[in-house]
């Protein structure tokens, strides 16, 4: 399945069917006894596709978004988050953002990965990041 194309109905139908199978993998590697990487090796495909399809939602998803708060995070251009990504300052595991404007931060989360896949919404013009 091409995840760019695809409706985000198309994507919720492929991801019910990837969490099926990625939990029959698992049930399978658990009668089996075998490890978590041997588990995981089963499951990379599923895996994989739930990663990219978990991307392609955020990417089409309505976002709601608040004006006239105060919030504890750090807001960036998507530009110098851009920036801060490609010089390896933030990585998925550092946080979570959500993208912005000057003045609203919306639901949609934004994550490094993102930016390094090249998964960007065009419809915002910042981050607003929060550390762990």
């Amino acid at each position: 399945m091409d995840y760019k194309k695809a409706t985000v109905e198309e994507l919720l139908r492929e991801e019910e069917k990837l969490l099926k199978r990625y939990h029959e993998i698992e049930d399978e590697c658990l009668k089996e006894r075998l490890s978590f990487d041997e588990f995981c090796k089963k499951a990379e495909k599923e895996q994989e596709g739930l990663y990219f399809i978990d991307k392609y939602l955020r990417l089409r998803q309505d976002p709601i978004v608040e004006y006239g708060k105060e919030w504890k995070g750090d807001l960036y251009s998507l530009d110098e988050f851009r920036a801060m990504v490609d010089s390896n300052a933030f990585v998925d595991d550092d946080g979570i953002g959500y993208y912005a404007t000057e003045n609203s931060k919306s639901d949609v989360v934004i994550k490094p990965s993102d930016i390094t896949e090249g998964i960007i919404r065009d419809d915002f013009s910042h981050v607003m990041w929060f550390n762990k």
